[in-house]
Protein backbone atom coordinates (compact mmCIF):
# COMPACT_ATOMS: atom_id res chain seq x y z
CA UNK A 1 0.00 0.00 0.00
CA UNK A 2 1.40 3.34 -1.26
CA UNK A 3 1.09 6.95 -0.01
CA UNK A 4 -1.65 7.25 -2.92
CA UNK A 5 -3.69 4.36 -1.40
CA UNK A 6 -3.43 5.74 1.78
CA UNK A 7 -4.50 9.14 0.68
CA UNK A 8 -7.48 7.48 -1.05
CA UNK A 9 -8.45 6.00 2.70
CA UNK A 10 -8.13 9.11 4.14
CA UNK A 11 -10.67 10.92 1.94
CA UNK A 12 -12.83 8.25 1.80
CA UNK A 13 -13.11 8.36 5.61
CA UNK A 14 -13.18 12.19 5.82
CA UNK A 15 -15.61 12.59 2.87
CA UNK A 16 -18.14 10.14 4.77
CA UNK A 17 -17.71 12.16 8.23
CA UNK A 18 -18.95 14.81 6.54
CA UNK A 19 -21.30 13.19 3.99
CA UNK A 20 -23.28 12.02 7.44
CA UNK A 21 -22.99 15.40 8.99
CA UNK A 22 -24.51 16.67 6.08
CA UNK A 23 -27.23 13.92 6.49
CA UNK A 24 -27.69 14.37 10.10
CA UNK A 25 -27.60 17.79 10.12
CA UNK A 26 -29.95 18.46 6.89
CA UNK A 27 -32.68 21.27 7.08
CA UNK A 28 -36.09 20.96 5.35
CA UNK A 29 -34.55 21.82 1.95
CA UNK A 30 -34.24 19.28 -0.52
CA UNK A 31 -30.76 21.58 -1.27
CA UNK A 32 -28.75 19.63 1.46
CA UNK A 33 -30.42 16.22 0.65
CA UNK A 34 -29.10 16.37 -2.69
CA UNK A 35 -25.72 17.37 -1.75
CA UNK A 36 -25.74 14.33 0.78
CA UNK A 37 -26.06 11.78 -2.33
CA UNK A 38 -23.80 13.70 -3.92
CA UNK A 39 -21.25 13.42 -1.07
CA UNK A 40 -21.94 10.19 -0.39
CA UNK A 41 -21.35 9.18 -4.54
CA UNK A 42 -17.97 11.21 -3.75
CA UNK A 43 -17.20 8.20 -1.37
CA UNK A 44 -18.12 5.43 -4.03
CA UNK A 45 -15.94 7.18 -6.54
CA UNK A 46 -13.38 6.94 -3.72
CA UNK A 47 -13.31 3.34 -2.88
CA UNK A 48 -14.14 2.50 -6.53
CA UNK A 49 -10.74 3.88 -7.58
CA UNK A 50 -8.97 1.98 -4.29
CA UNK A 51 -10.52 -1.38 -5.86
CA UNK A 52 -9.50 -0.04 -9.22
CA UNK A 53 -5.62 0.06 -8.13
CA UNK A 54 -5.49 -2.91 -5.65
CA UNK A 55 -7.79 -5.68 -7.19
CA UNK A 56 -6.67 -7.86 -10.17
CA UNK A 57 -9.02 -9.88 -10.19
CA UNK A 58 -10.79 -8.89 -13.62
CA UNK A 59 -14.25 -9.62 -13.14
CA UNK A 60 -14.27 -7.49 -9.85
CA UNK A 61 -12.27 -5.04 -11.57
CA UNK A 62 -14.50 -4.50 -14.19
CA UNK A 63 -17.03 -3.78 -11.96
CA UNK A 64 -15.17 -0.95 -9.76
CA UNK A 65 -14.30 0.58 -12.88
CA UNK A 66 -18.13 0.68 -14.04
CA UNK A 67 -18.35 2.13 -10.38
CA UNK A 68 -16.15 4.72 -11.06
CA UNK A 69 -18.09 6.10 -13.82
CA UNK A 70 -21.54 5.33 -11.99
CA UNK A 71 -20.50 7.48 -9.42
CA UNK A 72 -19.25 10.32 -11.56
CA UNK A 73 -23.29 10.63 -12.97
CA UNK A 74 -24.23 10.60 -9.22
CA UNK A 75 -22.40 13.15 -8.42
CA UNK A 76 -22.84 15.16 -11.50
CA UNK A 77 -26.40 14.87 -11.51
CA UNK A 78 -27.20 15.56 -7.66
CA UNK A 79 -24.60 18.77 -7.96
CA UNK A 80 -27.16 19.96 -10.31
CA UNK A 81 -30.53 19.36 -8.60
CA UNK A 82 -27.75 21.35 -6.12
CA UNK A 83 -27.53 24.15 -7.68
CA UNK A 84 -30.99 24.45 -8.32
CA UNK A 85 -32.11 24.25 -4.36
CA UNK A 86 -29.57 25.86 -2.44
CA UNK A 87 -30.46 28.45 -0.57
CA UNK A 88 -34.33 27.85 -1.73
CA UNK A 89 -36.36 25.44 -1.90
CA UNK A 90 -37.71 25.23 -5.98
CA UNK A 91 -37.81 21.36 -6.32
CA UNK A 92 -41.81 21.24 -6.38
CA UNK A 93 -41.73 24.54 -8.95
CA UNK A 94 -39.50 22.80 -11.15
CA UNK A 95 -41.00 19.17 -10.84
CA UNK A 96 -41.07 18.59 -15.29
CA UNK A 97 -37.53 19.63 -15.28
CA UNK A 98 -36.07 17.44 -12.60
CA UNK A 99 -37.79 14.62 -14.33
CA UNK A 100 -36.05 15.64 -17.82
CA UNK A 101 -32.71 15.57 -15.80
CA UNK A 102 -32.73 12.27 -14.57
CA UNK A 103 -33.84 10.63 -17.24
CA UNK A 104 -30.50 11.10 -19.64
CA UNK A 105 -27.68 10.30 -16.42
CA UNK A 106 -30.50 6.97 -16.12
CA UNK A 107 -29.83 6.04 -19.70
CA UNK A 108 -26.53 6.19 -19.16
CA UNK A 109 -26.58 4.21 -15.99
CA UNK A 110 -27.79 1.40 -18.08
CA UNK A 111 -25.40 1.38 -20.90
CA UNK A 112 -22.52 1.72 -18.45
CA UNK A 113 -24.01 -1.80 -16.38
CA UNK A 114 -25.51 -3.99 -19.51
CA UNK A 115 -23.22 -2.49 -22.70
CA UNK A 116 -19.97 -1.80 -23.62
CA UNK A 117 -20.93 1.05 -25.36
CA UNK A 118 -19.09 2.94 -22.38
CA UNK A 119 -16.77 1.14 -20.78
CA UNK A 120 -15.73 -1.32 -23.68
CA UNK A 121 -13.36 -3.48 -21.67
CA UNK A 122 -10.12 -3.51 -19.10
CA UNK A 123 -6.20 -4.00 -20.24
CA UNK A 124 -2.96 -4.57 -18.58
CA UNK A 125 -0.39 -2.53 -20.14
CA UNK A 126 3.32 -2.25 -18.78
CA UNK A 127 1.66 -3.33 -15.41
CA UNK A 128 -1.05 -0.48 -15.88
CA UNK A 129 -4.52 -1.08 -15.69
CA UNK A 130 -5.97 1.00 -18.98
CA UNK A 131 -9.69 1.00 -19.57
CA UNK A 132 -10.69 0.81 -23.34
CA UNK A 133 -13.72 3.05 -24.06
CA UNK A 134 -16.85 2.29 -26.09
CA UNK A 135 -18.08 4.20 -29.05
CA UNK A 136 -20.70 6.83 -26.79
CA UNK A 137 -17.79 7.11 -24.42
CA UNK A 138 -17.19 10.55 -25.97
CA UNK A 139 -20.17 11.62 -27.40
CA UNK A 140 -22.62 10.92 -24.65
CA UNK A 141 -20.84 10.14 -21.78
CA UNK A 142 -18.33 13.32 -21.25
CA UNK A 143 -20.84 15.83 -23.46
CA UNK A 144 -23.27 14.59 -20.60
CA UNK A 145 -20.62 15.70 -17.37
CA UNK A 146 -19.43 18.77 -19.20
CA UNK A 147 -22.99 20.04 -20.19
CA UNK A 148 -24.46 19.71 -16.71
CA UNK A 149 -21.20 21.37 -14.57
CA UNK A 150 -21.89 24.16 -16.68
CA UNK A 151 -25.40 23.99 -16.33
CA UNK A 152 -25.39 23.75 -12.74
CA UNK A 153 -22.23 26.57 -12.31
CA UNK A 154 -24.47 28.54 -14.62
CA UNK A 155 -27.12 28.50 -11.94
CA UNK A 156 -24.93 29.18 -8.93
CA UNK A 157 -23.01 31.96 -10.50
CA UNK A 158 -27.03 33.46 -10.92
CA UNK A 159 -27.92 33.05 -7.47
CA UNK A 160 -24.06 34.70 -6.63
CA UNK A 161 -25.39 37.80 -8.92
CA UNK A 162 -28.22 38.24 -6.94
CA UNK A 163 -26.97 37.52 -3.66
CA UNK A 164 -26.52 40.75 -1.35
CA UNK A 165 -22.43 41.94 -1.01
CA UNK A 166 -21.61 40.81 2.73
CA UNK A 167 -24.24 38.53 2.92
CA UNK A 168 -24.18 34.84 5.04
CA UNK A 169 -25.85 33.57 1.62
CA UNK A 170 -22.72 35.28 -0.97
CA UNK A 171 -20.47 33.96 1.54
CA UNK A 172 -21.95 30.17 1.04
CA UNK A 173 -22.30 30.60 -2.72
CA UNK A 174 -18.77 31.29 -2.81
CA UNK A 175 -17.93 28.70 -0.84
CA UNK A 176 -19.80 25.95 -3.19
CA UNK A 177 -18.98 27.30 -5.70
CA UNK A 178 -15.09 28.15 -5.46
CA UNK A 179 -14.24 24.64 -3.56
CA UNK A 180 -16.70 22.77 -5.81
CA UNK A 181 -14.93 23.94 -9.00
CA UNK A 182 -11.50 23.08 -8.17
CA UNK A 183 -12.37 19.21 -7.77
CA UNK A 184 -14.51 19.25 -10.58
CA UNK A 185 -11.90 20.47 -12.42
CA UNK A 186 -9.47 17.75 -11.62
CA UNK A 187 -12.16 15.65 -11.89
CA UNK A 188 -12.78 16.74 -15.84
CA UNK A 189 -9.19 16.56 -16.78
CA UNK A 190 -7.58 13.73 -15.30
CA UNK A 191 -10.92 11.54 -15.02
CA UNK A 192 -12.56 11.81 -18.14
CA UNK A 193 -10.35 14.35 -21.10
CA UNK A 194 -6.44 12.54 -20.46
CA UNK A 195 -7.69 9.03 -19.84
CA UNK A 196 -9.53 9.14 -23.29
CA UNK A 197 -6.25 9.65 -25.01
CA UNK A 198 -4.65 6.41 -23.00
CA UNK A 199 -2.92 8.39 -19.84
CA UNK A 200 -4.11 6.88 -16.68
CA UNK A 201 -0.57 7.84 -14.69
CA UNK A 202 -3.20 10.86 -12.52
CA UNK A 203 -6.37 8.10 -12.94
CA UNK A 204 -6.30 8.91 -8.76
CA UNK A 205 -6.48 12.91 -8.42
CA UNK A 206 -10.04 13.05 -9.49
CA UNK A 207 -11.32 11.21 -6.08
CA UNK A 208 -9.01 12.72 -3.86
CA UNK A 209 -9.93 15.91 -4.81
CA UNK A 210 -13.34 15.09 -3.95
CA UNK A 211 -12.17 16.42 -0.14
CA UNK A 212 -12.52 19.65 -1.91
CA UNK A 213 -15.69 19.29 -3.13
CA UNK A 214 -17.04 17.62 0.08
CA UNK A 215 -15.24 19.84 2.42
CA UNK A 216 -15.78 23.27 1.12
CA UNK A 217 -20.01 22.52 0.26
CA UNK A 218 -20.29 21.35 3.71
CA UNK A 219 -19.72 24.51 5.68
CA UNK A 220 -22.60 26.02 3.05
CA UNK A 221 -24.64 23.23 3.69
CA UNK A 222 -24.80 23.08 7.20
CA UNK A 223 -25.54 27.24 7.35
CA UNK A 224 -22.37 27.68 9.86
CA UNK A 225 -21.63 31.42 10.49
CA UNK A 226 -18.09 30.55 7.77
CA UNK A 227 -15.47 32.94 9.76
CA UNK A 228 -16.64 31.40 13.08
CA UNK A 229 -13.06 30.62 14.09
CA UNK A 230 -14.50 28.47 17.16
CA UNK A 231 -16.33 26.31 15.11
CA UNK A 232 -14.08 26.13 12.37
CA UNK A 233 -10.89 25.38 15.06
CA UNK A 234 -12.78 22.54 16.64
CA UNK A 235 -13.69 20.53 13.54
CA UNK A 236 -10.14 20.83 11.81
CA UNK A 237 -8.74 19.66 15.11
CA UNK A 238 -10.90 16.63 15.09
CA UNK A 239 -10.28 15.78 11.33
CA UNK A 240 -6.44 16.16 12.18
CA UNK A 241 -6.86 13.44 15.15
CA UNK A 242 -8.94 11.30 12.62
CA UNK A 243 -6.29 11.64 9.97
CA UNK A 244 -3.23 11.10 12.27
CA UNK A 245 -5.19 8.04 13.91
CA UNK A 246 -6.11 6.64 10.84
CA UNK A 247 -2.47 6.39 9.27
CA UNK A 248 -1.11 4.68 12.73
CA UNK A 249 -3.68 2.34 12.11
CA UNK A 250 -2.72 1.87 8.20
CA UNK A 251 1.20 1.99 9.45
CA UNK A 252 0.72 -0.23 12.06
CA UNK A 253 3.69 -3.21 12.12
CA UNK A 254 1.30 -6.49 13.33
CA UNK A 255 -1.85 -7.21 14.05
CA UNK A 256 -1.80 -6.42 17.97
CA UNK A 257 -0.48 -3.07 17.27
CA UNK A 258 -3.60 -2.19 14.32
CA UNK A 259 -5.93 -3.69 16.91
CA UNK A 260 -4.66 -0.86 19.69
CA UNK A 261 -4.81 2.00 17.13
CA UNK A 262 -7.97 1.05 15.99
CA UNK A 263 -9.31 0.75 19.07
CA UNK A 264 -8.31 4.62 19.67
CA UNK A 265 -9.27 5.19 16.10
CA UNK A 266 -12.81 3.94 17.08
CA UNK A 267 -13.16 6.20 20.45
CA UNK A 268 -11.51 9.26 18.96
CA UNK A 269 -14.22 8.51 16.38
CA UNK A 270 -17.39 8.81 18.54
CA UNK A 271 -15.90 11.20 20.71
CA UNK A 272 -14.86 13.42 17.53
CA UNK A 273 -18.55 13.18 16.45
CA UNK A 274 -19.75 14.02 20.04
CA UNK A 275 -17.50 17.37 20.03
CA UNK A 276 -18.74 18.08 16.58
CA UNK A 277 -22.74 17.49 17.14
CA UNK A 278 -22.08 19.47 20.01
CA UNK A 279 -20.67 22.84 18.57
CA UNK A 280 -23.30 22.64 15.91
CA UNK A 281 -25.89 22.43 17.98
CA UNK A 282 -24.37 25.47 19.88
CA UNK A 283 -24.05 26.91 16.26
CA UNK A 284 -27.89 26.13 15.50
CA UNK A 285 -29.00 27.27 18.95
CA UNK A 286 -27.65 30.70 18.40
CA UNK A 287 -28.58 31.30 15.11
CA UNK A 288 -32.08 30.80 16.40
CA UNK A 289 -31.39 33.35 19.06
CA UNK A 290 -29.97 35.60 16.26
CA UNK A 291 -33.42 35.32 14.22
CA UNK A 292 -35.33 35.44 17.22
CA UNK A 293 -33.58 38.93 17.92
CA UNK A 294 -33.91 40.04 14.77
CA UNK A 295 -37.76 39.27 14.60
CA UNK A 296 -37.70 40.77 17.57
CA UNK A 297 -36.03 44.01 16.34
CA UNK A 298 -38.36 43.83 13.30
CA UNK A 299 -41.15 44.19 15.70
CA UNK A 300 -39.48 46.74 17.59
CA UNK A 301 -39.19 48.93 14.96
CA UNK A 302 -43.03 48.62 13.82
CA UNK A 303 -43.65 49.89 17.52
CA UNK A 304 -42.04 52.27 16.96
CA UNK A 305 -43.74 53.41 13.87
CA UNK A 306 -47.27 52.52 15.22
CA UNK A 307 -46.36 54.36 18.39
CA UNK A 308 -45.45 57.75 15.59
CA UNK A 309 -48.35 57.45 14.04
CA UNK A 310 -50.55 56.99 17.12
CA UNK A 311 -48.71 60.45 18.58
CA UNK A 312 -49.23 62.42 15.22
CA UNK A 313 -53.21 60.97 15.36
CA UNK A 314 -53.58 62.54 18.77
CA UNK A 315 -51.84 65.64 18.12
CA UNK A 316 -53.93 66.46 15.24
CA UNK A 317 -57.13 65.17 16.57
CA UNK A 318 -56.77 67.26 19.73
CA UNK A 319 -55.78 70.11 17.85
CA UNK A 320 -58.87 69.80 15.57
CA UNK A 321 -61.17 69.58 19.34
CA UNK A 322 -59.13 72.67 21.47
CA UNK A 323 -60.73 75.20 18.46
CA UNK A 324 -64.23 74.24 19.18
CA UNK A 325 -63.56 74.11 23.05
CA UNK A 326 -62.47 77.52 22.86
CA UNK A 327 -65.63 78.50 21.22
CA UNK A 328 -68.17 76.58 23.48
CA UNK A 329 -65.96 78.50 26.75
CA UNK A 330 -66.54 82.10 24.67
CA UNK A 331 -70.33 81.61 24.10
CA UNK A 332 -70.74 79.91 27.59
CA UNK A 333 -69.23 82.72 29.30
CA UNK A 334 -70.73 85.52 27.13
CA UNK A 335 -74.19 83.84 28.00
CA UNK A 336 -73.35 84.00 31.63
CA UNK A 337 -72.60 87.62 31.81
CA UNK A 338 -75.43 88.42 30.25
CA UNK A 339 -73.63 89.57 26.54
CA UNK A 340 -77.11 87.98 24.82
CA UNK A 341 -79.36 89.69 27.17
CA UNK A 342 -80.86 89.09 30.58
CA UNK A 343 -80.48 85.28 31.22
CA UNK A 344 -82.18 83.46 34.41
CA UNK A 345 -79.87 82.35 37.23
CA UNK A 346 -80.56 78.79 36.33
CA UNK A 347 -79.09 79.41 32.87
CA UNK A 348 -75.86 81.23 34.03
CA UNK A 349 -75.35 78.24 36.28
CA UNK A 350 -75.52 75.90 33.54
CA UNK A 351 -73.32 78.43 31.89
CA UNK A 352 -70.67 78.08 34.27
CA UNK A 353 -70.68 74.38 34.76
CA UNK A 354 -70.37 74.47 30.70
CA UNK A 355 -67.69 76.48 31.33
CA UNK A 356 -65.94 74.12 34.05
CA UNK A 357 -66.39 70.98 31.87
CA UNK A 358 -64.73 72.93 28.52
CA UNK A 359 -61.83 73.85 31.13
CA UNK A 360 -61.43 70.08 32.61
CA UNK A 361 -61.56 69.23 28.37
CA UNK A 362 -59.16 71.89 27.77
CA UNK A 363 -56.94 70.36 30.15
CA UNK A 364 -56.97 66.80 28.72
CA UNK A 365 -55.97 68.61 25.48
CA UNK A 366 -53.43 70.14 26.81
CA UNK A 367 -51.81 67.09 28.85
CA UNK A 368 -52.49 64.85 25.34
CA UNK A 369 -50.54 67.27 23.41
CA UNK A 370 -48.00 67.84 25.63
CA UNK A 371 -47.40 64.20 26.03
CA UNK A 372 -47.05 63.95 22.23
CA UNK A 373 -44.16 66.33 22.19
CA UNK A 374 -42.47 64.70 25.17
CA UNK A 375 -42.61 61.31 23.16
CA UNK A 376 -41.52 62.57 20.02
CA UNK A 377 -38.56 64.73 21.61
CA UNK A 378 -39.94 67.96 19.76
CA UNK A 379 -41.45 70.05 23.51
CA UNK A 380 -39.79 73.30 23.14
CA UNK A 381 -38.64 75.16 26.34
CA UNK A 382 -38.20 79.27 26.96
CA UNK A 383 -35.47 79.72 29.67
CA UNK A 384 -35.34 82.77 31.59
CA UNK A 385 -34.66 84.35 35.16
CA UNK A 386 -37.66 83.90 37.09
CA UNK A 387 -39.11 84.73 40.45
CA UNK A 388 -40.11 81.47 42.34
CA UNK A 389 -41.63 82.71 45.06
CA UNK A 390 -44.16 85.02 42.78
CA UNK A 391 -44.77 82.46 40.31
CA UNK A 392 -45.99 79.77 43.20
CA UNK A 393 -47.84 82.80 44.79
CA UNK A 394 -49.74 83.78 41.66
CA UNK A 395 -50.98 80.58 41.12
CA UNK A 396 -52.20 79.56 45.09
CA UNK A 397 -54.65 82.83 44.01
CA UNK A 398 -55.95 80.96 41.55
CA UNK A 399 -57.05 78.24 43.54
CA UNK A 400 -57.97 80.06 46.78
CA UNK A 401 -61.78 80.01 45.85
CA UNK A 402 -61.58 76.36 44.99
CA UNK A 403 -60.35 76.04 48.47
CA UNK A 404 -62.89 78.04 49.92
CA UNK A 405 -65.72 75.82 48.24
CA UNK A 406 -64.62 72.83 49.52
CA UNK A 407 -63.68 74.39 52.99
CA UNK A 408 -60.11 73.80 53.15
CA UNK A 409 -56.73 76.38 54.57
CA UNK A 410 -54.80 76.71 51.85
CA UNK A 411 -51.61 78.10 53.14
CA UNK A 412 -48.07 79.35 52.20
CA UNK A 413 -44.85 79.99 53.56
CA UNK A 414 -41.38 80.17 52.42
CA UNK A 415 -38.16 80.89 53.85
CA UNK A 416 -36.49 84.31 52.94
CA UNK A 417 -32.72 84.46 51.57
CA UNK A 418 -30.47 87.15 52.74
CA UNK A 419 -31.42 90.75 52.36
CA UNK A 420 -35.11 89.60 51.32
CA UNK A 421 -33.82 89.11 47.82
CA UNK A 422 -36.35 86.95 45.77
CA UNK A 423 -35.61 83.05 45.09
CA UNK A 424 -34.29 83.41 41.42
CA UNK A 425 -34.43 80.31 39.06
CA UNK A 426 -33.77 79.81 35.23
CA UNK A 427 -37.00 78.13 33.82
CA UNK A 428 -40.02 78.20 31.35
CA UNK A 429 -41.96 80.12 33.40
CA UNK A 430 -45.26 78.53 31.67
CA UNK A 431 -44.44 74.64 32.26
CA UNK A 432 -43.32 75.51 35.14
CA UNK A 433 -46.70 77.41 36.00
CA UNK A 434 -48.35 73.69 35.01
CA UNK A 435 -46.30 71.40 37.23
CA UNK A 436 -46.77 73.87 40.40
CA UNK A 437 -50.60 74.06 38.77
CA UNK A 438 -51.13 70.42 38.61
CA UNK A 439 -49.54 69.65 42.25
CA UNK A 440 -51.82 71.82 43.74
CA UNK A 441 -54.75 70.72 42.30
CA UNK A 442 -54.17 67.33 42.44
CA UNK A 443 -53.70 68.30 46.70
CA UNK A 444 -57.02 69.82 46.42
CA UNK A 445 -58.97 67.24 45.17
CA UNK A 446 -57.76 64.58 47.09
CA UNK A 447 -58.36 66.00 49.99
CA UNK A 448 -61.97 66.19 51.83
CA UNK A 449 -60.75 68.04 55.04
CA UNK A 450 -58.00 69.68 56.45
CA UNK A 451 -55.15 71.62 54.65
CA UNK A 452 -53.07 72.10 51.70
CA UNK A 453 -49.57 73.90 52.76
CA UNK A 454 -46.94 75.34 49.97
CA UNK A 455 -43.68 75.94 50.72
CA UNK A 456 -40.63 76.77 49.39
CA UNK A 457 -37.44 76.55 51.37
CA UNK A 458 -33.93 77.95 50.60
CA UNK A 459 -30.97 74.59 50.15
CA UNK A 460 -28.33 77.39 49.35
CA UNK A 461 -27.51 76.24 45.69
CA UNK A 462 -31.01 75.61 45.02
CA UNK A 463 -34.76 75.64 46.23
CA UNK A 464 -36.97 72.96 47.33
CA UNK A 465 -40.91 73.41 46.95
CA UNK A 466 -43.18 70.72 48.64
CA UNK A 467 -47.21 70.47 48.42
CA UNK A 468 -48.20 69.19 51.50
CA UNK A 469 -51.79 67.97 52.21
CA UNK A 470 -53.97 66.20 54.75
CA UNK A 471 -55.70 64.04 52.37
CA UNK A 472 -55.89 60.87 51.40
CA UNK A 473 -52.52 59.54 51.14
CA UNK A 474 -51.09 57.20 48.68
CA UNK A 475 -50.87 53.47 49.10
CA UNK A 476 -47.05 52.33 49.28
CA UNK A 477 -47.13 50.09 46.35
CA UNK A 478 -48.33 52.86 44.16
CA UNK A 479 -45.30 55.17 45.10
CA UNK A 480 -42.65 54.02 42.43
CA UNK A 481 -45.08 54.18 40.07
CA UNK A 482 -46.70 57.26 40.77
CA UNK A 483 -45.19 59.09 37.75
CA UNK A 484 -45.52 57.08 35.45
CA UNK A 485 -48.42 57.02 32.60
CA UNK A 486 -51.61 56.79 33.31
CA UNK A 487 -50.99 55.99 36.65
CA UNK A 488 -53.40 57.93 39.60
CA UNK A 489 -54.47 57.41 43.06
CA UNK A 490 -58.38 56.23 44.09
CA UNK A 491 -60.18 55.25 46.68
CA UNK A 492 -63.36 53.80 47.26
CA UNK A 493 -66.33 55.61 46.81
CA UNK A 494 -64.30 58.46 45.42
CA UNK A 495 -64.74 59.82 41.88
CA UNK A 496 -62.18 61.96 40.77
CA UNK A 497 -61.56 62.79 37.83
CA UNK A 498 -58.24 62.42 35.80
CA UNK A 499 -55.91 60.79 33.25
CA UNK A 500 -52.97 60.50 35.00
CA UNK A 501 -50.82 62.05 32.76
CA UNK A 502 -50.12 65.10 35.04
CA UNK A 503 -47.73 63.81 37.07
CA UNK A 504 -46.05 62.27 33.88
CA UNK A 505 -45.71 65.11 32.22
CA UNK A 506 -44.38 67.04 35.23
CA UNK A 507 -41.78 64.54 35.91
CA UNK A 508 -40.60 65.18 32.45
CA UNK A 509 -40.72 69.29 32.56
CA UNK A 510 -38.85 69.31 35.97
CA UNK A 511 -36.56 66.87 34.47
CA UNK A 512 -35.84 69.36 31.49
CA UNK A 513 -35.07 72.06 34.48
CA UNK A 514 -31.94 69.82 35.46
CA UNK A 515 -34.37 69.44 38.73
CA UNK A 516 -36.22 66.53 40.46
CA UNK A 517 -39.65 65.67 41.94
CA UNK A 518 -40.96 62.88 43.76
CA UNK A 519 -43.35 62.34 46.51
CA UNK A 520 -43.86 60.59 49.79
CA UNK A 521 -46.76 59.05 51.76
CA UNK A 522 -47.15 57.14 54.85
CA UNK A 523 -50.39 55.33 53.44
CA UNK A 524 -53.95 55.80 53.31
CA UNK A 525 -55.55 58.36 55.21
CA UNK A 526 -52.24 60.20 56.37
CA UNK A 527 -52.00 62.79 53.31
CA UNK A 528 -49.09 62.79 50.77
CA UNK A 529 -46.04 65.39 50.01
CA UNK A 530 -44.93 66.06 47.08
CA UNK A 531 -41.51 67.82 46.41
CA UNK A 532 -39.67 69.59 43.86
CA UNK A 533 -35.77 70.86 43.88
CA UNK A 534 -34.64 73.30 41.30
CA UNK A 535 -31.31 75.05 40.94
CA UNK A 536 -31.28 78.81 41.82
CA UNK A 537 -29.56 81.02 39.66
CA UNK A 538 -25.47 81.34 40.52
Amino acid sequence: MNIIDISLIIVFFVNVILSTLIFLHRRESSGSKFFAVAAYSTTLWVVAMFFFRNISNLNILIISTKLLYIAGILITVNFLYFSYTFLENSLKERKNLFLLIGIFPLILVGLIIFSRSIIKDIIFFNNERVVEFGPLYLASYSVLMLIYFIWAYSNLFKKLKKSTPGSTERMQLLYVTIGTFVSVVFGLVYDIVIPYFGNFDFYWLGPIMTISFVAATSYSVLKHRLFNIRVIATELLIFALWVIFLIRFLMADNLQQRFIEGGFLAAITIFGFWIIKSVLDEVKRREEVEKISKELELANERLKELDRIKTEFLSFATHQIKAPLTAVKGFASLIGDNSYGVVPEKVKEISQRIIKAANRLVDLVDNILNLGRIESGKMEYNFEEIDFVKLVMDVIDDFKQVAIEKKLDLLFEFEKIPQGEPLKIKADVQKLRQVVQNLIDNAIKYTEEGFVRVALKNEGQSVLLSVIDTGMGILPELLPHLFQKFVRETAPGQTIQGTGLGLYIAKEIIKAHNGEIWAESEGRGFGSQFYVRINKVA
